[in-house]
């Protein structure tokens, strides 16, 4: 996990253990994992400017699977005092791994459509919007 973040580090499966549960039910699956802003905050503290109001707004998250695929997720879509909205990176599907798929998932539970999830994944990256000129 790289990017806009204060310790950048490796996203693995006994990192993602650590972390408190999350579950969420899915169409016909129930998923398990944790929270991606637990992560983003625990395991590799956001980059966050204190002198700037509510900097968080303008930084995203590109995750990316094994197979290249990659969405985009807003921080102020998942921060709790914005959006506060669940999205989870999930190691197990229906009490079972996820080895089928890779050992985690990005799953965003209240999209219309499941095109932010992403299967395989493998690299969770923290960016901020370039400053206005």
């Amino acid at each position: 996990m790289t990017g806009a973040v204060k310790r950048p580090g490796n996203f693995d499966l006994a990192a993602l253990k650590t972390l408190p549960v999350v579950s969420r039910t899915v169409g016909a699956n129930t998923y398990t994992g944790v929270s991606l802003w637990d992560l983003l905050n625990t395991t590799v503290g956001l980059g966050t400017n204190p002198a700037v109001k509510s900097d968080v707004l303008a930084m995203y998250v590109v995750a990316t699977g094994s197979d290249g695929y990659k969405t985009l997720i807003s921080l102020g879509e998942i921060e709790p005092g914005f959006g506060n909205q669940p999205v989870m990176i999930a190691y197990a599907m229906d009490g079972a791994p996820l080895t089928a798929s890779g050992f985690a998932r990005l799953v965003v539970p209240n999209d219309g459509k499941a095109g932010r999830n992403v299967s395989r994944l493998i690299s969770p990256e923290v960016f901020a919007a370039p400053a206005a000129r």
